[in-house]
């Protein structure tokens, strides 16, 4: 949701793929994919090619319930077949799927649904939190006990009259008095309601997200939790987004914006360098590297320093620059420091 950057040092490259991310609507069909990918451990993304020219036109992303993958006795795909309605389609070229996953599964090509090892603790969360709402609706108002007589009455109640009391308290919870016969008497039972209700609701509620590798915090639901504890999970939590996202850039460029490049007559030589570099989820993670960072360039003032432009850029996730790229910065910080030089003589 944070966003990414096409970096390539072609700008003829940049423009095409800027162009294709718009007119495919592509950032939107990845949010779906990644969607897909958690939920069902599989994302299946059709690439729709001109025949004619073969070119890439569009990307449709497709039910991953509804495909087959077909392969051989080496793991090796050979094609995908789309079940609907019970009847199988023709064999689908792999040329014409994208497969993406975030958790391969080692005995198939298969991936596995971020859900799958929480379903035994997601099925008892729901048998206790059907059990908690019944022991409420059983235990959270009082019960009642009705004794009607006395010892002083010999004579038998006639069952018109339980009738009537029946009739009476059957809907108590609408009613704020009770006004009965001195031959009447109510005594309430059952008062403590429910104790350690939030303790069992919470025991398999951690467990969920724990298991969908979410923070609490993330949730609002950070019991317990210090600020630097929160601090640390919220660094943990961006650098597992990360390794998602490198997963899905790496996806992205070998799958979709290659295919569509080679396409238009480019070469593996003309975007060898072509890259997508997600935008951090938070920027705790680069605030703490670039402050630790800081403080070292400033003890190498007049020395050289111990990292080179394109290796602090690296730390960063973000592309080489070229030779004359660096040149061209070195000249305009010169100037730009000459120009700081001389307002201060003036």
């Amino acid at each position: 949701m944070s966003g990414y950057d096409i970096m390539t040092s072609n700008k003829e490259i940049k423009e095409l793929l800027e162009e294709f991310r718009l007119q495919t609507d592509l950032d939107t069909k990845l949010l779906d994919s990644v969607i897909y990918c958690l939920v069902f451990g599989d994302a299946f993304i059709e690439r729709i090619f001109n025949k004619k020219e073969d070119k890439l036109l569009d990307i449709k992303v497709v039910n991953p319930i509804t495909m087959e993958i077909e392969y051989d006795k080496y793991g090796r795909i050979t094609g995908y077949r789309q079940v609907i309605n019970g009847q199988k389609g023709d064999l689908i070229d792999p040329k014409y799927i994208a497969h993406f996953r975030f958790f391969p599964d080692p005995d198939s090509p298969y991936g596995i649904s971020i859900i799958t090892p929480s379903i035994d603790t997601l099925k008892r969360k729901v048998r206790t939190d059907k059990a908690i709402a019944n022991a409420i609706i059983r235990h959270g108002t009082p019960k009642y006990v009705v004794s009607i007589g006395s010892d002083k009455i010999a004579e038998p109640i006639p069952d018109a009259v339980f009738d009537e009391i029946k009739r009476e308290l059957k809907n108590i919870t609408e009613k704020n008095e009770i006004i009965v016969p001195w031959t009447v008497k109510v005594d309430s039972i059952d008062e403590k309601g429910i104790s350690g209700v939030e303790e069992y609701f919470s025991y398999f509620q951690t467990q969920l997200i724990t298991g969908l590798l979410c923070p609490e915090e993330a949730l609002g639901l950070g019991r317990g939790s210090t600020e630097a504890t929160a601090y640390i999970k919220a660094v943990m939590y961006e650098r597992m987004i990360k390794s998602f996202q490198l997963k899905l850039a790496s996806f992205l460029v070998r799958e979709i914006f290659k295919p569509f490049l080679q396409g238009h007559g480019f070469t593996q030589d003309d975007f060898k360098d072509l890259r997508v570099v997600f935008r951090s989820v938070t920027d705790e993670d680069e605030a703490m590297k670039a402050k630790w960072l800081g403080n070292l360039l400033r003890g190498y003032k007049n020395e050289p320093k111990p990292f080179t432009i394109n290796e602090i850029r690296a730390m960063f996730g973000l592309p080489p620059l070229s030779d004359e790229e660096i040149k061209r910065m070195k000249e305009e910080y010169g100037m730009l420091a000459k120009s700081v030089e001389d307002d201060e003589d003036e």
